[in-house]
């Protein structure tokens, strides 16, 4: 996430308040807009309301009491998607948006208001939430063994939206060989691996060219024969009992020889 804070800091009558000029976060990721404030007075123990808008609506707002006995809110809970990140006692009211789209890219305006009517401040400037696509890009490629025995090559891709995969070797792969499974900003291809001693390749048309990968396929190689860990544990004890008995046996062979 990056924040730039090129407005600074905003004052009114002992009111300051910190707010960045833009926020720049990634599409589906959570955003934090920072907010931080100081009021005219020490030691505030009285309520605090917090506020969020757009140029358009209010999208949060919470009461952070100064009893702590009181029932209600105390801005640690959550409205949709949105959420206090900061917290008020400390004078900090950052937002915090979680999986953000593009429909989130607005101004973003913090305020906060006090016991005493009137007694409030609140940004002018408002604060931009940029979102950012994922680049796409090709994570990697892999041997997948399900359960069964069955091995697959598998591609990971990430993006938005995420890339198209096209198998390259083993040529001429069949589409309908291929699976697919796809997410926001994030997918993977898989083909059955049943050709041994080859180079499996996946690729995409990226945001900066093409991309490629390959992984060496030696085929489904031959477990060694292993004596189950129970089975083994068996025969050692035994082999222990066995032991014991022998050497008892020639002691007592030994003792009879000398009568």
């Amino acid at each position: 996430m990056n924040i730039r804070f090129t407005l600074g800091l905003l004052e009114n009558n002992n009111w300051s308040m910190m707010v960045p000029e833009a926020v720049d976060q990634n599409i589906g990721e959570d955003a934090i807009i920072p907010c931080s404030f100081t009021a005219p007075y020490q030691d505030y123990q009285g309520n605090i309301t917090v506020i969020w808008r757009t140029k358009s609506q209010v999208i949060f707002r919470c009461l952070s009491k100064g009893n702590l006995s009181e029932s209600g809110q105390n801005c640690s809970e959550s409205t949709e998607r949105y959420s206090l990140s900061g917290n008020p006692r400390r004078n900090n009211i950052s937002l915090r948006i979680k999986y953000v789209s593009f429909m989130d890219r607005d101004k973003y305006f913090c305020r906060v208001e006090l016991s005493k009517e009137g007694d409030a401040y609140e940004t002018s400037t408002g604060t931009i939430l940029n979102i950012r696509a994922v680049p796409q890009a090709l994570e990697s490629i892999y041997i997948q063994t399900l359960p069964s025995g069955e091995q697959f090559v598998a591609c990971d891709v990430k993006g938005t939206p995420p890339p198209a995969v096209t198998w390259i070797f083993p040529e001429n792969t069949n589409a309908s060989l291929v699976s697919v499974q796809s997410g926001f900003d994030r997918a993977s291809s898989s083909i059955r691996a049943n050709l041994p001693n080859t180079n499996y390749t996946c690729q995409i048309h990226g945001e900066n060219g093409l991309q490629y990968r390959s992984i060496y396929y030696r085929g489904v190689q031959e477990q060694q024969q292993q004596i189950p860990f129970p089975l083994f544990l068996v025969i050692t004890i035994l082999s222990g009992i066995f032991f014991i008995l022998f050497v008892v046996a020639l002691a007592m062979l030994y003792n009879k020889g000398k009568e």
